[in-house]
């Protein structure tokens, strides 16, 4: 396996303000209180009535929440907001807290820039 392969196995998705659809998550976050300026998506689950996300916000915390599909506009049906080392502890080992490391990292490089 190429080394490029092994590391877009793990590269989260970074929100664009920009986009429609992202700017919309980053408005219902920050109209719950969690504000920043990078935004990875660690988890994005499609489910038949609701949409669950997993975000890490810069480097010091990862929100949970769950958007309903049926009104067409955001409400939050769960919202869980946890510090960066409680969430890693969590996780534990494997891809997901790779995942979370990298992100983390990569989010500290764009803060600094």
């Amino acid at each position: 396996m190429s080394p490029k392969r092994l590391h877009d196995k793990y590269k989260s998705r970074i929100l664009q303000p920009e986009d429609s659809g992202d700017a919309a998550l980053i408005n219902f976050m920050a109209a719950n209180g969690e504000r920043g300026t990078v935004f990875h998506v660690l988890g994005h689950i499609l489910e038949q009535y609701e949409d669950i996300y997993t975000v890490l916000i810069d480097d010091r915390s990862v929100v949970t929440f769950e958007i309903p599909r049926t009104a067409g506009a955001l409400a939050v049906k769960e919202l869980s907001v946890f510090s960066l080392s409680q969430y890693r502890d969590e996780l534990g080992q494997g891809k997901p807290r790779i995942r979370l490391d990298r992100a983390a990292e990569d989010a500290r490089k764009l803060l600094i820039k």
